[in-house]
């Protein structure tokens, strides 16, 4: 006997099964293929990852945003130049503002400290919530226990 004439006189068995393709073997057993790889399962976070990512960056923005320095436009329109204002740590530090603007008239200096209090401010309202949800969501990671998986 031939393997072609073995495979052909042995029954062949199907059974069928919703999104699972059977394929026939002699002896009438059926074995299943296994499923292909997702293949973006090698580039794809899983979501607690995802949200542990999330936290590190509202973290690390956050605090980077609260230590680095404000900065607003200076006074000669033709030259592109800065006045430092501080950080939303320190808040407005007017020695720094009248030593970047030079010899100027005192209400200039409080409009241009009036000025940076704004730009604290709207620095502020972005930087510390941030920073603070980042925290949270950490600490959240790291106390609330994960699912179990069934597998």
């Amino acid at each position: 006997m031939t393997p072609e004439h073995e495979i052909a006189t042995q029954p062949t068995v199907r059974t069928a099964t919703v999104g699972q393709p059977m394929t026939p073997v002699p002896g009438g057993a059926p074995v299943e293929e296994p499923e292909p790889a997702d293949p973006l399962a090698k580039v794809t976070l899983r979501p607690r990852t995802y949200g542990a990512v999330l936290a590190a960056v509202g973290l690390v923005l956050g605090l980077l945003l609260a230590i680095l320095p404000v900065h607003v436009a200076g006074l000669d329109a033709s030259q592109q130049t800065s006045v430092s204002c501080g950080n939303t740590i320190g808040g407005v530090e007017t020695p720094l503002v009248g030593a970047d603007l030079g010899d100027v008239d005192p209400t200039v200096l409080a409009t241009y400290v009036g000025t940076c209090q704004d730009a604290i401010s709207t620095r502020l309202m972005f930087s510390w919530p941030m920073f603070f949800a980042g925290m949270l969501a950490i600490l959240w990671l790291g106390v609330v226990r994960r699912p179990l998986s069934v597998e």
